[in-house]
């Protein structure tokens, strides 16, 4: 793209974006004919209509000329799957309509939600120019181009700055209503006054309404931080589990089994037969010595050794 055109191009959006608040990202609505002049071209329209719109866009389809593309077959198979990638843009429409009429009424009079078009039939373009604030986009050999805006759109340009810069009608009708005596006193009439203070009054009345209505949802019982509170020990008794009792009674048993199997695997001595029935005898543990007994012992030994 040459710089001039660049230029010239930014200067149409920044108009666009000023008088007729388009915001960024542009929603540009593609035709299907634009889809598939692209396509011969061997043009990405989603690297392309960013650079000539001089801004990041998103691109749009309606189900009418995904219906249209669909229905040409072979021939417009292509130009259908690139469709598909775009985001898709609902229409009142049930059945397909011809995508020229679906595009007019979704812009309808005032583009109210400030639609870039990108379309390659020049009856649309022509029909689209005469609604205020409508970019326009078409392909010309193997240029994308951006239409100047049209006088429609000029004119409505002037007419919102003018209304920007002079007072509006209701501040005229005020100012009527004021009138300044000879010595310079401001009289203001009493009816018009009366007007602005029950306006204020309105005003006054619905905002306590609304301030009521949110105390309503505010006030009432309130709970303590759940946060904060200290959660309640349990007390209650668990009773014993059906493996606790089944391991319990197994100790028990083997337990009691535990010296017949010694005394089977033991001789039989005669001590033994004799005290049948008794408890069989611990044996006594040898104390070992302390150190300082057994140094003692020695000391003594040692002493002895020497006085023979």
């Amino acid at each position: 793209m040459r710089l001039k055109r660049h230029k010239d191009y930014k200067r149409y959006m920044n108009m666009y974006c000023q008088t007729f608040h388009f915001r960024k990202p542009y929603q540009v609505l593609v035709d299907g004919d634009f889809i598939q002049a692209a396509l011969d071209q061997r043009m990405d329209l989603r690297t392309m209509i960013p650079t000539v719109l001089c801004d990041a866009s998103k691109q749009m389809v309606t189900p009418c000329t995904m219906a249209l593309l669909k229905s040409r077959g072979d021939e417009g198979s292509g130009a259908f799957l690139v469709s598909k990638r775009f985001e898709k843009r609902r229409c009142k429409h049930q059945e397909a309509v011809d995508e020229a009429l679906c595009i007019s009424e979704i812009i309808s009079t005032s583009n109210p939600h400030n639609y870039v078009v990108a379309t390659q039939s020049k009856k649309l373009r022509v029909q689209l120019a005469q609604v205020p604030g409508v970019p326009l986009l078409y392909i010309n050999r193997a240029n994308m181009i951006l239409e100047p805006p049209s006088d429609a759109s000029l004119s409505a340009g002037k007419k919102i700055e003018s209304d920007k810069t002079h007072a509006s009608n209701k501040e005229l009708n005020t100012l009527k209503a004021v009138k300044v005596t000879a010595l310079g006193k401001v009289s203001v009439d009493p009816k018009l006054i009366k007007k602005i203070d029950q306006k204020k009054e309105i005003k006054k009345q619905k905002m306590e309404i609304k301030k009521a209505k949110i105390m309503k949802k505010r006030m009432g019982p309130k709970e303590p931080n759940p946060l904060s509170v200290k959660k309640k020990k349990k007390t209650l008794a668990t009773p014993p589990s059906k493996a606790t009792s089944a391991t319990t009674t197994t100790t028990t048993n083997q337990s009691t089994n535990a010296p017949t199997i010694e005394n089977k695997k033991r001789p039989a001595n005669s001590n033994d037969a004799a005290t049948e029935g008794s408890a069989p005898e611990k044996k006594k543990r040898k104390r070992r010595k302390s150190k300082s007994a057994s140094s003692a012992t020695a000391a003594g030994t040692t002493g002895g050794s020497e006085s023979s």
